[in-house]
Order: C-alpha cells, then sequence, then structure tokens
C-alpha cells in the first residue's frame, strides 16, 4: 500500500498498538536541518535514539520535513516519558507532541491535550482504527479521542518453546493448577520457570486479581481502598507467594529492566508475562532469536476472567493543546501511525500493525495472534493498577517485595491499605 507522503499529509491517513518497560533516558535532540519553512516542531519521544522504534520515526520526520518544510526537534526521553511529561507539562514546557503509553497520555495529561475532533482528517482516521483501540481510548476521554494510537500490543506469557519442549511440556496451560505444573517441570529441567523486571510486577498481580474477579472489581478495589474487605486480594497475593515458595521465580527477580526479560535470551529463564513488544526487546537487547511461544495468563478456578480478556493497547502521541502546530503534529502522527510507517514499524520491531489495513504479523509474534482474535475483554494496562500516578508506586513496591519474599500476603494487604 505505497501512498507518497503529500499523500498522506494533505488527506486524511488511517491507524489502529506492547512496555514497555522502564529504560533509560536519552534525552537531546535530533540533528537533521530546519528546512525551508523556518518552523520547528518539538517532539518528546518515549523512546531512546538508539532504539528500532526511534529510527523509524526519524525517518519519518525527515520525510515529513523534506514535503513540508517544517524541522521536527525530537528529544528522546527514554522510558524516563512517563515521570517527565506531567511536570513538563504543567510547568509551560515548549512542546507539541509527545507519545507514551495510549493509556497514560489520556489518564494522565488529557488537560493539556488537543481533543482530535477539531482537527482536520480525524473522522477518516478513526476509520482505520481497530475498534478495541478506539473504544478504550475514546472511553477514557468522554467519548472524545485525544491521542493517535500506534504500535499496537497484546499481553500474555511469553516463553521459550524449546524450553518447554526439553522440560516435556507439551500444552500450554489454562489453568493456575496446570500453570503451577509447567512451572515445576521446567524447573526440574533446569531453567527459571518465571522471569520479570521490577517496573512490570503489577502486571503480574493484576492479573491474577482480575482473573478472580475482573477489572471492575480490580478498579474498586483500587479507588475505594478495599483491600481487606476483598478476600481475592489477598488470594492474589497468596498465589504469587506460592510461587516464591516454589522457586519458581528467578532468583534475581524482580530485575531491574531489561535485565530480568534478558534472562530468556541468555537461555536462564523460560517466561515471561508482558506485552508483545517482549520478543523484539530480548532480541534487540541479547543478539539472540528465540522460538517463542504464548499463552494468556491461566484462569482460576472460581473466578470470572479467562483467556477471553487480555490487556490490549497501543502506544500513543498526545498533541499539547497550547501549540500553534495542532494539525501538523496530527499530521505528522498519523503518518507514523498509518500506511508505510505502520508497516514499517510493525517489521522492524515485531509489533501488530496499527492500520486495519495492514494485517500480516511479524512471525515472531504470531503465537499470539489466535488468541487475540479471541479476546473480547481489554485490560487497562496493568488491570487498572496505574491508573494513579501517585499510589501505583506504592502498589509496585509491595509486589517487589512479596516476589523477592520480603513480606507475606497479610502484610502486602495491610501496607495497600495504609497507604490509600
Amino acid at each position: 500500500m505505497k501512498k507518497k507522503i503529500v499523500s498522506v499529509l494533505l488527506t486524511t491517513a488511517m491507524v489502529a498498538t506492547l512496555a514497555a518497560g522502564c529504560g533509560s533516558s536519552d534525552s537531546g535532540s535530533s540533528d537533521s536541518g530546519s528546512g525551508d519553512s523556518g518552523k520547528e516542531m518539538t517532539y518528546w519521544s518515549m523512546w531512546n535514539s538508539t532504539e528500532a522504534q526511534a529510527k523509524v520515526i526519524q525517518k519519518a520526520a525527515d520525510a515529513y520535513e523534506e514535503e513540508t518544510g517544517i524541522h521536527i526537534n525530537i528529544e528522546w526521553k527514554g522510558r524516563d516519558m512517563k515521570t517527565l511529561i506531567g511536570t513538563a507539562l504543567e510547568a509551560g514546557e515548549d512542546i507539541d507532541l509527545f507519545d507514551d503509553d495510549y493509556m497514560r497520555v489520556v489518564m494522565n495529561t488529557k488537560d493539556y491535550l488537543v481533543d482530535l475532533s477539531t482537527l482536520e482528517g480525524e473522522e477518516e482516521f478513526e476509520s482505520h482504527v481497530m475498534p478495541v483501540i478506539l473504544d478504550k481510548a475514546k472511553s477514557w476521554g468522554d467519548g472524545k479521542l485525544y491521542t493517535v494510537p500506534y504500535q499496537v500490543y497484546t499481553t500474555g506469557v511469553w516463553y521459550d518453546k524449546a524450553m518447554f519442549e526439553e522440560a516435556g511440556v507439551t500444552d500450554v496451560p489454562t489453568t493456575w493448577d496446570e500453570f503451577l505444573d509447567v512451572c515445576q517441570k521446567v524447573k526440574d529441567a533446569g531453567y527459571n520457570p518465571i522471569t520479570c523486571n521490577s517496573d512490570s510486577v503489577n502486571l503480574i498481580y493484576g492479573f491474577q486479581l482480575a482473573r478472580y474477579i475482573g477489572q471492575d472489581a480490580v478498579l474498586d478495589c483500587f479507588n475505594n481502598s478495599n483491600w481487606a474487605n476483598v478476600p481475592e486480594a489477598k488470594k492474589a497475593a497468596e498465589d504469587i507467594a506460592t510461587l516464591v515458595e516454589n522457586g519458581y521465580f528467578s532468583p534475581n527477580a524482580p530485575a531491574q529492566y531489561p535485565d530480568g526479560q534478558n534472562e530468556i535470551g541468555f537461555g536462564e529463564s523460560c517466561m515471561v508475562l508482558n506485552a508483545s513488544w517482549i520478543p523484539n526487546e530480548i532480541l534487540q537487547n541479547t543478539g539472540t532469536e528465540v522460538d517463542f511461544g504464548f499463552f494468556p495468563w491461566p484462569s482460576v478456578e472460581g473466578g470470572v476472567d479467562g483467556a477471553e480478556a487480555s490487556m490490549v493497547g497501543a502506544q500513543g502521541y498526545g498533541i499539547v493543546n497550547t501549540s500553534d502546530m495542532q494539525q501538523e503534529a496530527f499530521d505528522f502522527a498519523k503518518m507514523i501511525a498509518t500506511g508505510d510507517y505502520d508497516l514499517e514499524m510493525a517489521s522492524s520491531v515485531n509489533s501488530i500493525p496499527a492500520d486495519t489495513e495492514n494485517t500480516e504479523w511479524p512471525a515472531a509474534i504470531s503465537a499470539a495472534e489466535p488468541y487475540f482474535k479471541e479476546m473480547t475483554k481489554a485490560y487497562d494496562w496493568a488491570v487498572g493498577l496505574e491508573t494513579n500516578p501517585d499510589f501505583t508506586p506504592i502498589i509496585n513496591e509491595n509486589v517487589v517485595k512479596l516476589i523477592q519474599g520480603d513480606i507475606t500476603p497479610d502484610d502486602f494487604i495491610t501496607a495497600l491499605s495504609a497507604a490509600q
């Protein structure tokens, strides 16, 4: 689907979005020339300049400048973006657009963003966004779209197929008991069954609790400090403690990003619960082409959710409402989210294409595609446990302690209750 850049900029484009984890910041600017128009747009990016995503974005920015004469000054902030952007916007920093997880973009910074329906081409753009992505984004914006989603992801357990085969595992687990059995077989084969990064442990607790009570009830616990009044909140913590007691977590868990997930590339650990960017990150970090399998987080006895429910999302662009280049920023964001650049992003980083007209998944993540098509419930990132920037670090801190074996499930519930 070849389209000249001018057609993407002067007409409307098409679209439709797995951290990612936490990395270091790589602040700085792209160094291409300023263009004939004399105009400049400032873009804060969640990527580091050395990452494959950044290279696709820089290529698009260069093409945009050549076509329009508008130079895009890119400041590569890395994953520190999620802690930097709110303060920067509040301080009135000169930013035209930025990107981050699309839920955080809307939930944490909506007051600083443009309602995209006020910009030319937004209606056509919506027609090319995956319905599950569009609906979620609008649900956070009271029916309005405040973000341009790109690099779609899905979430579940990624595992090394070769380790499963060596351990004699022939079927992926669908229930918690089956999962524990798989963990034991992998451990007996000489590998750490589960690894994780410290920045993403909220996924583990969030998924386990949601399997018992569903996301709405998880959010009720979160928003109303009902931890001590919901037995399943403690039960989910006890399940994680069981993994710890049985030695199923890597002894390094939770490790600093990306050291935990890299253990799979180094042949030390077998499974990690995270988004569909994980295979690419492990390849980039370790140079190892792991043959990845995938399965949804298992169901639990007496629970309400199973394989049909998962975190599905995207990265997203926010356009700052004080910018005098709102339309231009939107046009550039659409370049990344649609057409050829969306395809290039998907193939470069093994991500799900965002544009609904780009339907082929990269081979590295193809194991998740059959499950993705059957998902009918879209969890928020970390099943909603990261919707409050003040309380999220407290949950994270205590899940880390739980996985390290430093606190009991009772201590865990007490700590969450006391903090809210």
